[in-house]
This record gives structure tokens, C-alpha cells and sequence, in this order.
């Protein structure tokens, strides 16, 4: 019944009605109330997009022609950022070679004994101790070259006793043989008899210098003044020719054996100063003296540093110096002014009342105290960009700021 009163059933259309009837027949006031209000609804929706569309239209403002818009200037851009400048000035700049290598003696004597046999009675230095030149370094038992000095000392004497009979006996034959009272054969052999003597007496004396030599190397004494770096015997040691006893740096002078690329020997003399930085210290040297050679292998050379006696470094230790070999004027800019852009060095540049930069390819030489000189890219007196330089590009607007 509910479904009958709301929805009233549509009379079945017989299949013989054409279509036309039935289009008419859903349009016709008699067609079902539900489809109609659709209908309506639709056509309301299509009027209201229909007006909205019209009032845009009338709210719109006119467009003005393509010439005008050509006349209007386009806004300028923002500055990308606040630079600082610095001008491209000619300074005084030395160039820096840098060598490293470990400190040496400047002469190490290496101290052995030339005697054999002996037996060591005393080595009265430590390794450290500073020496003077004739102070005892080591002391054997000097019994048995005493004993022989004693005996080589006899000989001499007995020598010197025969010749002195020799020639008074040649002496005597002499004056005999002048008066025809001595034949000619013992003259002869008087002045052989001195002759044998002299000869003996010449050999004593050989060996009494012989033991008196043996005698004092029982004793090893500095031959320089220096300090003692190695101590290689103790006593109750019986020593043998050419043993190491002793190794002393003379004059306890210290150096430097720098190690500098075979390039940047040329310039480097003896005399010119040198820093040389062991950690934080820094010591003032000079060079001693350049070795002639250079390493086939590594192609370094050896510049010999001489250290001051207050350097407070030791043999072995390891230590860099710096040579300055001269100074000459260059270009220079803050390093802060040269960034490197796809591996080359680049500089920017602001003109003279300008706010733009230009990227200048530079080529960069030596640095010293924050400055690094410019070999080609730019010309004095222009302006860089000192601080800020790694975040432009070319054709950047930048503010500049006032300097303090």
C-alpha cells in the first residue's frame, strides 16, 4: 500500500508504442514528480555557474596592451650578501722553503783503543758529562808498558855506554896510527866499532819511544772538548785494537740535517738565517753549509743548519726549519680573498662604484702572514672581496660594508 501511494506504478508501454511517444510521455506534466524536481534542480545549478561566470567577467580589470607591459622595468634583485673589501697591493713577501730532518753532532769522534791486551782499570765519565780536551776518559793497568819503558830505558843506557867505549878507543887508534905506531887494519876496525854502537844506541833509543808510546795509551784522554754521547766500555773490559770506548760530540755543537727538494736548493747559502719549530718552540739558525749531492731516490738534498748551543735539542730528535732566502715585491691579497671554483684559484672583483662581482681566474704564489701574492688575474689597486668570497657566484649583487 506505502509503496503504491508514494510511487505510483507507470502503465507498461506497449512494445508497439514508438519512441518518440515515450519521450513525450516522461516529459508531459503527467510524468512522476521525483524526476521532475531533478529536472529543476539541474537547471538551477547550470544558471547560478552561468551568473557567478558573468560577475568575474564585470569584476575583471582590463588588461593593458603588450607595449605597456614592455615599458614597465623589471624589479632589481636583492643583494645576495654583505662582502668586505680589500685592494690588490704590492708587498714586500719572502718566499718559504720548508725542510725537515733529525739533529745531528756536527762532528761525533768515535774514540777506540790502540792497544791490546790491557785490562780497563777505570772509566771516570758518564754519557752527558761535558769534557775538556786532555781529560782522562778511560785508564788500563798500565803495569806491563811500564815494565817495558823501564827495560827499553836500561838499553838505551847500555848503548850509550858502548858507543862512549867505541870512541875512545877510536880516539887512541887515531893517534897512533898518526905516528906509525898502529897498523891501518885496527883503525879500521875501531871506527866500525863506533859505527856499530851508534847504531845500537839509535835503536834503544826507537824503543824506548816505543814503550813510552805503549805506556801512554794506557790512558785515553778527550782530544777536544765536547760531551760524552755514548759510553761503549767499563772497567774489568780487556781491550782490543780499534774498540770503541767513547763517542763524543766536539764542542758539543749541534745540527740540522734538512732534507729540502732538489728545486729549492738554488737559492739557498751558507750564512742566511733559518726558523727551525721543534713542537712549539722556535729557535733561530743559520745554515752551515749545503751538501753537494742530491739523493737519486728521493731527490731531496741536505742543507747542514747550524744550532746555537741553547737550542736544548738532542741527536736524533726530530725538527722542521724554515728558509727565507729573500724577499721581493709582489701583488698580494688576503687568502681569504682566493677560493678555488672546479680547481682553479678565483678572486672577485668589485669595480669602482659597482655592486656586482666579476670572477676573476688568478694564479697564486707564495704566502706569508695571512697574504698570498698573485702572480696574473689582477691588477693594483683593484677591489677583492676579502671575507665572503666562497658563497658567490659571478654576476652576484653584493652590499658592501663600511670598513672599520
Amino acid at each position: 500500500m506505502v509503496n503504491k501511494t508514494i510511487f505510483p506504478l507507470i502503465p507498461s508501454r506497449p512494445q508497439s508504442m514508438p519512441d518518440q511517444v515515450q519521450d513525450r510521455t516522461l516529459l508531459s506534466p503527467s510524468a512522476p514528480p521525483r524526476r521532475r524536481r531533478r529536472i529543476w534542480l539541474a537547471g538551477l545549478v547550470l544558471f547560478g555557474l552561468a551568473a557567478a561566470g558573468g560577475a568575474n567577467w564585470l569584476r575583471a580589470p582590463s588588461q593593458p596592451p603588450s607595449s605597456a607591459l614592455a615599458d614597465v622595468p623589471a624589479p632589481e634583485a636583492a643583494p645576495a650578501l654583505t662582502v668586505t673589501l680589500a685592494p690588490v697591493q704590492r708587498r714586500e713577501l719572502a718566499r718559504v722553503i720548508i725542510g725537515d730532518g733529525s739533529v745531528v753532532a756536527w762532528q761525533e769522534l768515535v774514540i777506540g783503543a790502540e792497544t791490546s791486551g790491557l785490562r780497563v782499570l777505570a772509566v771516570p765519565v758518564e754519557e752527558g758529562d761535558q769534557v775538556r780536551q786532555g781529560q782522562m776518559l778511560v785508564e788500563f793497568d798500565a803495569a806491563l808498558p811500564a815494565a817495558q819503558l823501564a827495560q827499553a830505558r836500561a838499553a838505551l843506557a847500555e848503548a850509550e855506554a858502548a858507543l862512549s867505549i867505541a870512541g875512545r878507543d877510536l880516539r887512541r887508534a887515531s893517534e897512533l896510527a898518526r905516528t906509525g905506531n898502529m897498523a891501518r887494519e885496527i883503525l879500521e876496525q875501531r871506527q866500525s866499532a863506533v859505527q856499530q854502537a851508534e847504531a845500537r844506541l839509535l835503536a834503544a833509543r826507537a824503543r824506548q819511544q816505543e814503550a813510552e808510546a805503549r805506556l801512554a795509551q794506557a790512558r785515553i784522554v778527550a782530544p777536544h772538548d765536547g760531551i760524552v754521547a755514548r759510553r761503549s766500555v767499563l772497567p774489568g773490559a780487556v781491550a782490543q785494537p780499534g774498540q770503541e770506548m767513547v763517542r763524543l760530540i766536539r764542542d758539543g755543537r749541534l745540527e740540522l740535517d734538512a732534507r729540502v727538494p732538489e728545486l729549492d736548493l738554488a737559492p739557498l747559502q751558507p750564512g742566511q738565517p733559518v726558523r727551525v719549530l721543534h713542537g712549539e718552540r722556535e729557535i733561530a739558525a743559520r745554515i752551515r753549509a749545503v751538501a753537494p749531492t742530491v739523493a737519486g731516490d728521493t731527490r731531496l738534498g741536505i742543507v747542514h743548519v747550524e744550532l746555537p748551543a741553547d737550542s736544548g735539542l738532542r741527536p736524533g730528535m726530530f725538527a722542521r726549519a724554515e728558509f727565507r732566502p729573500g724577499a721581493a715585491p709582489s701583488l698580494a691579497v688576503p687568502q681569504e680573498a682566493v677560493v678555488y671554483r672546479g680547481g682553479q684559484a678565483t678572486a672577485f672583483v668589485v669595480p669602482e662604484g659597482g655592486d656586482r662581482v666579476a670572477a676573476r681566474e688568478v694564479v697564486p704564489g707564495i704566502r706569508q702572514d695571512g697574504l698570498v701574492a698573485v702572480t696574473a688575474g689582477l691588477s693594483a689597486g683593484e677591489r677583492v672581496v676579502a671575507s665572503g668570497a666562497g658563497f658567490l657566484s659571478d654576476g652576484d649583487r653584493v652590499r658592501v660594508a663600511a670598513p672599520r
